[in-house]
């Protein structure tokens, strides 16, 4: 079998449910993908994919090594400085109490830019943040990110960069960290959504997308891009990482502050933007003056309804609704006139447009399902939704009506089951296909991963590696100075080594395991008339002695060598400055830790100097055996 290459598994991971990898680096996917795939010992593309096949959670798990979350509150603080106090003078210019200002921030991770940006705007409104209609979505493909997100709860050490005067007023102490307050908090909504595919939040003033755009090639930044451009009213300002050096779509932004990434929407573009304009033209308003009392009706007729009602036509624009819809979703009457494909609906409930496309799918019946409604500070919601085809006598598609009520409380959930019994087996396997299909959504993948934060975390390995070197040359300067330490001791041990023979009235010779001379007191230059410096390293076989004596000497040096044992040589006749001498020598084997000998201390006594000279030697023996066997210093 052919191995695969890189390209052919994510097109397999991609068209076998698991994460859609298509439209990002390959660099970097291949990093971060090798590195999974190590971690389970598999050395084949081929392998892995069959492996991810065989295991119901490897798309979880691969999603987790191919994203990393690194984000923080106000991450580059000189650019949010100028973000608040430059451009949201500008973007609050001209709005008044009840306008709406909305922030979409693209990539949330696990919600610090999001909040981030939720503090400047509750500090800059203060008493009159409720006087305004605020919303910030922040999405990401990230469920666990989210997850925090939603919380709002972070350690102390993630709140390093807030200023201590919004510390104080929009976090309260939580368990081991601090969480946003509610005020705050319920400005924000967070949902699971792909940059690249999904639609994107309309009619906002300011979109955050920091770091996000580089984990994509070119071709996935232009269409990110296009949505950007189009998520932004005229004017709106887009606001880029530090590593985003550049937009690969000029046309679409222009520059405002180049340096902190910060661009304003130009009147360009043909893309998403051309294509998703909200429905309006003479058309429209002809039908509308029309039927104008007959819409008068429709519309008492569907506020009068307990449920919510929106009405689509052939091409999925909002005709109408009613209050009850726009409760139950928590969005605003703006839906009218746009496709429903670019509403906040959409958003509040992803799987409606999968929904609604399965109505044509399925030869005009009826779809139900349950939508879970998110909301921040408060219990989460469900929505029960059926979706209904409209049909002309020739069976032309019309439009679709949707049926919406909250079914969050028991009783409620009994009578829209009652209501709705002709469909309720299709809606409880519509529920089923929604939990089954959770983990299946979880393999969808944004990479979150851009070269900087690879080479941050990079960084982050050679900060610990330099670190561990510190920590290592502490060592060694800690061994170092316990070397100096014991040289010096050392040094000390030699010097009084040194000073001992030198006191000694007797002639001392100390001969290494070689017959070489090492030691030579000063006794021993009054007697041989040699100075140390002419004699230390030579052998004992040049020294200055009658042959008979010489040999003798040797002689017993090289038994007492042999056998380890102390001995004397008495009445050893000697010449002393010319004068004959009879001395006893005495000769004391000097040993290492080992106990091997490998020297022999020679000391030239008077004759029979009986036991006042042999407890002076074995004393002499004693200390220079000490000497001799002090451990050499660590190298």
């Amino acid at each position: 079998m052919t191995e695969l290459t890189l390209s052919q598994l994510i097109s397999g991971l991609a068209a076998d449910g698991g994460p859609d990898l298509r439209g990002y680096k390959l660099t970097t996917l291949e990093r971060r993908i090798r590195r999974r795939m190590s971690e389970l010992n598999i050395g084949k593309y081929g392998d892995y994919l069959d492996f991810v096949r065989r295991t119901q959670h490897e798309p979880s798990a691969l999603l987790n090594t191919v994203l990393i979350n690194v984000t923080e509150f106000f991450r580059d603080p000189p650019a949010w400085e100028y973000l608040r106090t430059q451009m949201l003078p500008r973007l609050f210019q001209g709005l008044r109490p009840g306008d709406t200002f909305r922030v979409w921030t693209a990539g949330c991770a696990t919600g610090e830019e999001a909040y981030s940006i939720a503090l400047l705007l509750a500090e800059r409104l203060g008493e009159d943040l409720n006087h305004f209609d605020l919303k910030i979505y922040g999405t990401d493909i990230d469920d666990d990110a989210l997850a925090v997100a939603r919380r709002g709860e972070y350690a102390a050490e993630k709140l390093r960069r807030v200023r201590p005067e919004l510390r104080e007023r929009f976090f309260m102490a939580s368990g081991r960290g601090f969480r946003v307050n509610r005020e705050v908090r319920r400005l924000l909504i967070f949902g699971r959504s792909n940059l690249v595919s999904n639609a994107p939040i309309s009619h906002c003033q300011l979109v955050i997308c920091r770091n996000v755009l580089i984990y994509f090639d070119t071709n996935a930044q232009k269409r990110i891009l296009e949505r950007l451009h189009y998520a932004l009213d005229p004017g709106g300002i887009l606001f880029l990482g530090k590593a985003e050096s550049k937009l690969s779509e000029s046309r679409l932004f222009g520059p405002v502050n180049s340096r902190w990434r910060i661009f304003q929407r130009l009147p360009s573009g043909d893309g998403v933007a051309a294509q998703d304009q909200p429905y309006s033209g003479a058309e429209a308003r002809k039908q509308e003056n029309d039927g104008a009392n007959a819409r008068m009706f429709q519309q008492h007729i569907l506020e009068a309804m307990r449920a919510g009602v929106i009405a689509l036509d052939a091409n999925d624009i909002v005709l109408t609704h009613n209050d009850a819809a726009l409760a139950q979703w928590g969005i605003s009457a703006k839906i009218a006139g746009r496709r429903l494909q670019n509403t906040e609906l959409v958003f509040r409930c992803p799987e409606m447009m999968a929904r609604l496309e399965s109505t044509r799918a399925g030869h005009h019946q009826s779809v139900a399902f349950q939508c879970a409604i998110k909301n921040n500070g408060s219990d989460d919601r469900l929505v029960a939704v059926v979706l209904r085809p409209v049909m002309a006598e020739d069976g032309q598609r019309l439009g679709t009506v949707i049926y919406c009520d909250d079914i969050t409380d028991r009783e409620k959930l009994q009578g829209m089951l009652e209501q709705f019994e002709a469909t309720s087996e299709e809606l409880q396997s519509a529920n089923e296909e929604l939990e089954t299909t959770n983990e299946e959504l979880q393999s969808t993948n944004e990479e979150l991963e851009t070269t900087n934060e690879e080479l941050q975390s990079s960084n982050e390995e050679l900060e610990t590696t330099n670190e561990e070197l510190q920590s290592l040359n502490e060592e060694l300067e800690n061994m170092n100075e316990e070397l100096e330490q014991r040289t010096q001791e050392l040094t000390e041990v030699n010097s009084r080594y040194t000073g001992t023979l030198e006191s000694m009235p007797w002639p001392v010779v100390l001969a290494d395991s070689g017959e070489k001379i090492q030691l030579w007191n000063t006794a021993a230059q009054q007697l041989f008339g040699i100075g140390a410096t002419s004699v230390v390293g030579v052998s004992m076989d040049r020294l200055p002695l009658e042959a008979g004596a010489r040999k003798a000497l040797i002689r017993r040096y090289r038994s007492v060598m042999s056998r380890g044992r102390a001995s004397v040589l008495p009445g050893l006749h000697l010449r002393n400055h010319g004068d004959l001498g009879q001395f006893d020598i005495h000769f004391t084997p000097v040993s290492r830790i080992t106990g091997k000998t490998d020297g022999v201390l020679i000391m030239f006594g008077p004759p029979g100097g009986g036991r006042q000279f042999r407890r002076t030697a074995t004393s002499t023996e004693h200390r220079n055996a000490g000497a001799a066997n002090t451990r050499k210093p660590r190298r």
